[in-house]
């Protein structure tokens, strides 16, 4: 059968988010750990990208709060959405939207849900997985950005008292979208923002706010029991 439109729109969301580890992907949300030390200022882009990868190497889970919105020469500016994302390796994500409307996304890395309540039905399909560049998911870039990416510092933004370092990421192999824009922190290289070019230059912006890093997940909050009286679509033909 047919999917509802607004259901096709967050699966191909779903999609393109799993294939950068972000999902709807998708804004997220790193912050090193509390106790650390403000980092010392970078001199070089590679001591800046050395360093974005120490923070992030031994980071096993992510909770986040995030904003997205995508835009395009054609569509413009689309709806903002609302929500929460966690994250555990190697490659579980759960997102939680709340506005405009209540969806979820989840993958325990084999198997994907996308579950509308107020469309009652939930999609079924085998997880997406990554595509050709590697990028299998948002901690897996953060600490490999050496080698997936060709980096480039685009910009240093603000004041004495607050500068984020603005980072231009392009595969270095052929894959599922164009670029990467990296927010960074000064402080302690925290991502602040995160911005996914696709062949198209159609854009899709996550900011993140109340990062937590290696808090404690269940890996029950990655699968998803189907409620009664829900439709189930299978994708996939599983």
């Amino acid at each position: 059968m047919p999917l509802p439109a607004a259901s096709r729109r967050l699966l191909a969301a779903a999609a393109l988010g799993l294939a950068l580890g972000v999902a709807p992907l998708p804004q997220a949300l790193l912050s090193a750990p509390a106790h650390a030390q403000d980092a010392p200022e970078p001199a070089t882009v590679q001591e800046l990208v050395s360093a974005v990868e120490a923070v992030y190497k031994d980071v096993q889970t992510i909770k986040a709060d995030f904003s997205q919105v995508t835009r395009s020469a054609a569509m413009g500016e689309g709806e903002r959405q609302r929500g929460r994302i966690q994250l555990m390796r190697p490659r579980m994500m759960r997102w939680d939207f709340t506005t405009p409307e209540a969806r979820l996304f989840v993958t325990d890395g084999k198997t994907m849900w996308v579950y509308s309540p107020a469309e009652k039905q939930v999609i079924i399909t085998s997880d997406l997985g990554a595509d050709d560049s590697g990028v299998d998911q948002l901690l897996t870039t953060l600490e490999n950005l050496d080698d997936l990416f060709v980096v480039k510092l685009l910009d240093r933004q603000g004041g004495a008292e607050k500068r984020s370092y603005v980072l231009e990421l392009v595969p270095k192999k052929q894959g599922g979208f164009k670029s990467l824009r990296l927010e960074l922190n000064r402080r302690r290289y925290e991502l602040e923002k995160l911005v996914i070019v696709d062949a198209f230059d159609n854009e899709t912006e996550m900011s993140f706010t109340n990062l937590k890093l290696n808090p404690t997940l269940a890996a029950s909050e990655f699968t998803f029991t189907v409620p009664a009286g829900i439709q189930v679509v299978r994708a996939d033909g599983m």
